[in-house]
């Protein structure tokens, strides 16, 4: 018979591996290696957490540095790299906007406004600087549609500050010679800038300016690369209607990007020349004039060559309606006249009589919704 082994001795208990059944040896001391695993990665968090705070403090430092000195290439590259998260605060966005502004690159600026509306709607300054942008490029259909929204957006006591810019954006057309050191400044990296001085190069041509061959060789390009762009249509279409090429305009006219339901202004002057001066359809003429000016009624260019197709209908009462308020509209934007009120009335929106006088200015020219805002700006002053 086998003898049995003897128990082990204490000793030899002990020497055994240690268990691993969570009840003693290893077990017993991996509490202690988690607590300082643990505690290692709270001080790499915090660490962590320590860099992502002062990296964008020191760019933020570093951007208001290159500001303060002029450097705004440095400034603005500085600034894009704090705004790049989705959650940029708006007071750098704007510091942003500064930057770009200053190196004459208003379409970035106008990106980076666009985004610090986007963030705080009720700060009335972006919406400010993007009407200034519009009314240099003389767009005042887009003018319009950014000032609802701003006014929709602001406190009750921003508003008359967002109607200053509109006002202007509409009414005041800036000088020949600032408008045309601008735009130039800002041709080269803003689409829109371009194009706008394309157009005044049309309506007020000087002897050192591209001729209308080359404009319409440039638009013809732009919309090959941008076939989007309204304005490089709206400026290739016009050009094509004044040079006599009525083929090629009704053409490009065609190639309109859109629905119908899109169209504004812009297509159904065009659409109204088109008719009236080349195809000798007065009707349709007349009608995409009144199209035009139901968002455009102080566009006494437009309003005279609907009493011209009026004329054409035989509608004689209804023409000289048409030619007197034509000459009413132009006696209003008299910038001999007009400089001289609205600088006086916007110098004053505390005091109600100026505003009332801003609405009837308004009014006399045909924007009733700009005259209704004024109005009942006038009547909230005590």
């Amino acid at each position: 018979m086998p003898r049995r082994q003897p128990p082990p001795s204490p000793s030899r208990r002990h020497a055994r591996a240690p268990r691993r059944d969570g009840r003693g040896g290893l077990a017993a001391r991996l509490p202690g290696r988690k607590a300082a695993l643990i505690a290692v990665a709270v001080l790499a968090a915090a660490i962590l957490a320590g860099w992502r705070v002062t990296l964008p403090a020191r760019r933020v430092s570093r951007a208001q540095d290159a500001a303060r000195a002029g450097h705004f290439a440095e400034a603005l590259d500085l600034w894009r790299v704090v705004n790049a998260d989705s959650t940029a605060r708006p007071e750098f966005l704007k510091a942003e906007a500064r930057a770009a502004l200053a190196l004459g690159r208003a379409a970035e600026a106008d990106r980076a406004l666009a985004r610090a509306s986007a963030a705080d709607p009720g700060d009335p300054a972006p919406w400010r600087l993007r009407l200034e942008r519009l009314r240099v490029l003389d767009l005042p259909l887009e003018a319009q549609a950014l000032a609802g929204s701003a006014l929709a957006a602001v406190a009750d006591a921003d508003r008359r500050s967002i109607l200053r810019e509109l006002t202007l954006a509409l009414l005041a057309d800036l000088p020949d010679d600032l408008a045309r050191s601008t735009l130039s400044r800002w041709a080269d990296s803003d689409l829109d800038a371009r194009i706008s001085l394309l157009r005044r190069f049309a309506l007020m041509p000087r002897a050192d300016d591209p001729d209308r061959a080359a404009r319409i060789a440039e638009l013809t390009q732009i919309l090959a690369a941008h076939p989007d762009h309204l304005g490089a249509h709206e400026a290739l279409i016009s050009d094509l209607l004044d040079a006599g090429e009525p083929d090629r305009a009704r053409a490009a006219l065609a190639l309109w990007p859109g629905p119908e339901s899109s169209r504004d202004a812009r297509f159904w002057r065009l659409l109204g020349r088109l008719s009236l001066d080349h195809d000798h359809l007065p009707a349709l003429a007349a009608e995409s004039f009144n199209r035009a000016l139901s968002t455009l009624p102080h566009d006494w260019k437009t309003r005279a060559r609907l009493a011209r197709a009026l004329h054409s209908l035989g509608r004689e009462s209804a023409s000289r309606l048409e030619a007197e308020t034509v000459n009413r509209t132009r006696e209003a934007l008299d910038p001999s006249t007009l400089g001289p009120r609205l600088s006086s009335d916007l110098s004053l929106l505390d005091r109600p009589s100026s505003l009332l006088d801003l609405s009837a200015l308004a009014s006399r020219v045909g924007l009733s919704p700009l005259a209704s805002s004024w109005r009942r700006e006038a009547s909230s002053r005590p």
